[in-house]
């Protein structure tokens, strides 16, 4: 690391230990520096030490190390007498797990080793003044170095490193962000250490209803965590940092927000950014949605989310000298998928849709607010409300099925917004007339009147007429039936499989089938011809011992997951399993059966 991306990295580790502990930022980050060398000593380097820490201390028995105890590193130091006269002793050094835990285990030491009966450094803990709590440390007896205050002190403000003992707020043009430092310390991500140059940056949608970005970073703050992120958006203005950027360099700590595609993966060129999502909407299957509470709050969120999402990526756009305008540099996860790096995802648009926001108002918008400009956003939705999608023709009965006290709205139109004209309950059943050309509204009478209710199969029972059954028949419709031989079992046909698929995994027993009879959901099983090699283009593909996300993967010494890595590999056995189209079985792992990878991410050869 440059001197510039070891601050940026330990700056906000010492910030967040700070919160916990009192101990100034600006100190232990500046301890930091001057211990280390920057981070390059070989104590930092080989046992993730960066202060010196050895394994005997005078005062060690303090509450809230985090050194296990055993592991350890042997090397030889220099010190110092009394009288400044310098000598040479080899002793026994702490090997962390990580640097965040040697941050605390430095912060723990200075609160609580003891000095006989009294605490040796007695008054550091809250102190505010950088010159007072080093002299606090050296009056302690912590370092022999006569000029140690003084050292310490020019490298605070050399690098300005006061700036880690207060919370950050930026402001970017007009537009005001608080970015909160939570770094993600557990992440495989962090404790890997991987850096990328930042070609861009990726925008996301967490894909569940959640308001709150802590919730987010903390579960991503895990050791077995199979996703992380460089920031979290949400709606008060605040943005949650979870892995390190450098922008000085241009680098940024490698991160996995977006999967891989056919072309490789964009992590390793952007920077992940999610969004929160309102708690007021209910996923339905895939990236559907319906609101299930109070629809300004839906959209007071969304749009709030929107706008300070443009407020961070202006800053960092500047940060990183990027400009939005240019193809690849913002882009959804969606977009990403399609230009070939990333996994299949409808995010943020799946979302945005509803409101009217499009990437590429989004990538004006950035480009406005680099500038100062104010950007105005009114969440005015796409579809317009009178209803003018087409809607062809289907006979049949809905009934709800939804339990839930809030009930399903029904509309005068095949798309959402201020057009409901009341609530009904489970057990609420009407004649379906129609379904809309989207397939995600059926037409019904209520009341003598064409009135619209949702198709998604959570909420409601479609069962289609005798009539409508036989008149799908060679048509191009995807039918839900039991057997292809058993039509009387048919509870719908869609042109959109997709929208069969959903209905199907409603409902046990039924399978989908095209106009032809030939089942399409669930696949048919079939039998790969075994064994065959595979090629991983991708670094960081995990080793699970079981098919699929359900089962853990291997995990190295130190704990991270254990990846095949790049190359070739024989494949002795293929299962369906959570997570992947489908999961083969390494060869090296055919004894016990322990040892699959996701097929998605490899090509046979």
């Amino acid at each position: 690391m440059t001197e510039q991306e070891f601050i940026s990295f330990m700056g906000p580790l010492a910030q967040a230990d700070m919160a916990k502990s009192g101990v100034l930022a600006s100190v232990t980050t500046a301890q930091a520096i001057l211990e280390s060398g920057h981070g390059s000593t070989e104590l930092a380097r080989n046992a993730n030490n960066f202060f010196g820490m050895k394994c005997s201390l005078s005062g060690n028995t303090w509450p809230g190390s985090t050194w296990d105890g055993v592991s350890k590193y042997r090397k030889q130091t220099g010190e110092e007498d009394a009288n400044g006269n310098a000598y040479t002793i080899t002793a026994d050094f702490r090997k962390y797990a990580s640097a965040a835990d040697s941050v605390a285990d430095h912060s723990a030491y200075l609160l609580g080793a003891m000095n006989g009966s009294k605490q040796r450094y007695a008054g550091l803990k809250g102190e505010a003044d950088p010159a007072k709590a080093i002299g606090i440390i050296k009056a302690g007896g912590y370092a022999t170095d006569t000029k140690y205050v003084s050292k310490v002190l020019s490298i605070i403000n050399k690098y300005n490193l006061t700036k880690y003992d207060q919370g950050s707020k930026e402001q970017e043009g007009k537009m005001e962000i608080k970015l909160i430092d939570a770094i993600m310390t557990k992440s495989p991500c962090y404790t890997g250490g991987r850096l990328i140059d930042v070609k861009g940056m990726y925008l996301h949608s967490i894909g569940c209803p959640c308001e709150k970005a802590q919730n987010i970073i903390n579960n991503e703050n895990q050791a077995n965590a199979g996703a992380a992120v460089q920031a979290v958006v949400q709606a008060n203005g605040e943005v949650w940092q979870g892995l390190p950027v450098y922008p000085e360099t241009k680098k940024a700590m490698r991160n996995w927000h977006c999967g891989s595609g056919s072309k490789g993966s964009g992590n390793n060129t952007h920077i992940g950014v999610e969004m929160t999502e309102p708690a007021t909407i209910k996923y339905t299957g895939g990236s559907s949605w319906v609101e299930v509470g109070d629809g300004s709050n839906t959209k007071a969120v969304v749009l709030a989310n929107y706008k300070n999402a443009v407020a961070y990526f202006a800053l960092r756009c500047k940060q990183f000298g990027l400009d939005p305008l240019k193809d690849g540099v913002i882009i959804s996860h969606k977009e990403g998928h399609d230009r070939g790096y990333a996994s299949n995802h409808g995010d943020p648009e799946h979302i945005w849709g509803k409101f009217g926001l499009t990437m590429n108002q989004f990538r004006r918008d950035v480009k406005t607010a680099m500038t100062g400009g104010t950007i105005s956003v009114t969440g005015q939705p796409t579809v317009v409300e009178t209803g003018s999608q087409k809607v062809n023709a289907l006979n049949g009965t809905v009934m709800v099925i939804y339990e839930k006290s809030d009930g399903i709205n029904i509309r005068t139109a095949p798309t959402f917004g201020d057009n409901v004209v009341k609530v009904v309950k489970k057990g609420a059943a009407y004649t379906v007339t129609g379904i809309s050309a989207d397939e995600k509204w059926y037409q019904i009478v209520d009341g003598g009147k064409k009135r619209y209710i949702t198709a998604i199969p959570d909420y409601v029972s479609f069962k289609a007429t005798q009539e409508q059954k036989e008149s799908t028949a060679g048509t191009g419709y995807y039918r839900v039936r039991k057997t292809w031989a058993d039509a009387a079992s048919q509870i719908g046909a869609f042109k959109q499989k997709e929208n069969a698929i959903n209905l199907c995994k409603a409902n046990s027993g039924y399978r989908v089938f095209d106009q032809n009879g030939k089942q399409v959901y669930p696949a048919a099983a079939t039998t790969a011809s075994v064994p065959y090699s595979v090629r991983v283009e991708v670094d960081d593909l995990r080793i699970r011992k079981g098919a699929g996300t359900t089962y853990d993967y291997w995990k190295e010494k130190n704990g991270q997951a254990k990846y095949t890595g790049k190359g070739v590999f024989t494949i002795v056995k293929e299962k369906e399993g959570a997570g992947a189209t489908k999961w083969g079985l390494l060869k090296s792992y055919e004894k016990n059966a322990d040892g699959w990878i996701s097929l998605d991410y490899a090509k046979r050869v």
